[in-house]
């Protein structure tokens, strides 16, 4: 099962991650095979301050889950003021690993929670939504669904490579779920791809 797990930092917690950042990434090392996405969230402001991390992994039951999100160093050490976790059903036919980047080009995180009440009206806008999204394929990263733990649709997250934020402003002003108002406070950050083979000549996160 696919599960959606993003830790949202304290304030004033640079130093401390950089201090285990290695030991992150040996945590995470250990499910290389069953990653989907990972990679840090930035300010859009800002791209030095790294704000929080997200992980999409496929994972056996809820005890290998629980172990993935709570043990990993950054959690365990206390850094983040909260961790959203949800089950993810991916939506696109490849992992972050598998896409073709773009050098130096922005990539962007979009949060789409759900409005209550409206699963039944994105089953019948479905098709609509797959289709509009094909159009964007060489831009996305990855994208999917959130789900209850019943199955139930929670929202949609977008990770996409883009030319600007106006650019992804206008892949949502036509995306057919925000155009008939399925989504609540859509949230859009800067994130990059994570782990050590990412960081460029200056040691930072390309």
């Amino acid at each position: 099962m696919q599960y959606f797990a993003w830790g949202i930092n304290k304030p004033d917690v640079k130093d401390q991650r950089t201090a285990i950042i290695k030991t992150h990434w040996d945590f995470i090392a250990q499910y290389s095979d069953q990653l989907i996405v990972r990679g840090p969230v930035m300010r859009p402001d800002d791209f030095s301050v790294v704000t929080g991390s997200i992980h999409i992994a496929d994972l056996p039951d809820q005890a290998a889950l629980n172990r993935f999100v709570y043990d990993e160093p950054f959690a365990s050490a206390g850094l983040f003021e909260e961790i959203i976790v949800a089950r993810f059903e991916l939506e696109l036919g490849r992992t972050q690993f598998e896409f073709t980047s773009t050098p130096d080009s922005p990539r962007f995180f979009v949060y789409c929670p759900a409005q209550v009440g409206t699963t039944s009206k994105r089953d019948t806008l479905k098709p609509a939504h797959e289709t509009y999204c094909q159009k964007f394929d060489e831009h996305f990263v990855s994208r999917g669904s959130l789900l209850s733990d019943e199955g139930e649709w929670l929202g949609s997250l977008f990770f996409l490579e883009m030319p600007d934020r106006p650019a992804v402003d206008a892949f949502l002003k036509d995306e057919p779920y925000s155009q008939a108002d399925l989504f609540s406070d859509v949230q859009i950050h800067r994130w990059t791809m994570g782990g050590p083979e990412n960081l460029n000549a200056a040691g930072a996160l390309s």
